[in-house]
């Protein structure tokens, strides 16, 4: 199972971000769908179905209280001059750290991430060169809007055509108070 750790984009949102890619151009890449959209903490790639138990555990130690987070700005990787990806930026101040501790908990099952967090909401994936500086300069530093992080789950990708189907598997909420117990199901 190809597996993956995100957080959800509330509707309200994603309905702004379709407005957003619906500025970029038709030709040359390959626009996400809004209702796929989500910030992506850690991609685990393909998991046997019999560690998901010991993936779950993992997941349910993170301790994290809820946060606020922005969708801010659009961006390009790698670079301008040779764009793969478009993105919104994700901005807030838990949303590193909810990264670095489920990357911790995971680190005795999965390879650590070689390349730093970068909190984002991937727009479009590019297919041949394409010039967007316009809508960049455009939306360089434009407020989408904003919501509380307050979970995350562990979601299975499953790679069909036209585009992926994503299942959730696990939800984790934030912890808070005496209990601290985690909130994985299956």
């Amino acid at each position: 199972m190809r597996l993956f750790c995100a957080i959800e984009v509330p509707s309200l949102l994603k309905e702004s971000m379709q407005e957003l890619v619906n500025g970029l151009p038709n030709e040359g890449l390959k626009k996400v769908n809004p209702s796929l959209m989500h910030i992506t903490l850690k991609f685990l790639g393909e998991v046997e179905e019999s560690q998901i138990p010991e993936v779950e555990a993992a997941l349910s130690s993170v301790d994290f209280s809820p946060f606020s987070v922005q969708i801010r700005g659009v961006g390009v990787f790698p670079n301008p001059k040779y764009v793969k990806a478009v993105w919104a930026g994700v901005e807030g101040g838990g949303l590193g750290e909810l990264a670095q501790k489920v990357e911790d908990a995971l680190s005795p099952l999965f390879p650590k991430e070689k390349r730093e967090f970068s909190g984002h909401i991937t727009l479009a994936r590019v297919r041949h060169k394409i010039e967007i500086s316009s809508f960049l300069e455009k939306h360089s530093d434009e407020l989408f809007g904003g919501f509380v992080v307050n979970k995350f789950v562990l979601m299975q990708s499953v790679l069909t055509q036209p585009e992926p189907e994503y299942i959730s598997i696990g939800e984790f909420e934030s912890k808070s108070g005496e209990e601290r117990e985690g909130k994985g199901r299956r």
